[in-house]
């Protein structure tokens, strides 16, 4: 299991721009995101390559990035339990709930947007230990 996409800003919208890397640190989330520090269990916002592969099949044409995470993995976060930790990189991560669609989400792809995405909106983790993540990484759990 590995990284496919990593994506962070420090302004609001979508979608979050991708980039290589980031480090992430322990209790705060990613360093320089703009939800960083706000609140520990929401830090860091996993989605699965197979919410893409899902919302493509309805005919949405989006890239990575288009739903506010910060990681796309080539795993599906959804059929991990809260609790379940995760080595990504350097850091271990925690997973902590499930990620509700937001408003901006409606307001940029239809009333019906949140309907059609159900459930695969992604599953939000705390940093335990911190680290730098590269597209690439492994994903292992502990």
């Amino acid at each position: 299991m590995k990284v496919l996409s990593l994506h962070t800003s420090s302004d609001r919208g979508f979608p979050r721009p991708r980039v290589e890397s980031f480090k992430l640190i322990a209790g705060y989330g990613i360093e320089g995101d703009r939800k960083a520090g706000k609140r520990e269990q929401r830090a860091v916002l996993l989605l699965g390559k197979a919410t893409y592969d899902h919302l493509e099949s309805l005919g949405f044409d989006l890239p990575y990035g288009a739903l506010g995470e910060n990681m796309v993995l080539d795993l599906d976060p959804h059929t991990l339990e809260p609790g379940t930790k995760l080595w990504v990189g350097e850091a271990l991560l925690e997973v902590a709930l499930y990620c509700t669609p937001c408003k901006t989400l409606k307001d940029r792809y239809g009333p019906d947007f949140p309907q059609k995405l159900g459930r695969r909106r992604g599953m939000l983790a705390r940093v335990l230990e911190g680290g730098i993540i590269r597209v690439g990484d492994g994903v292992t759990w502990v």
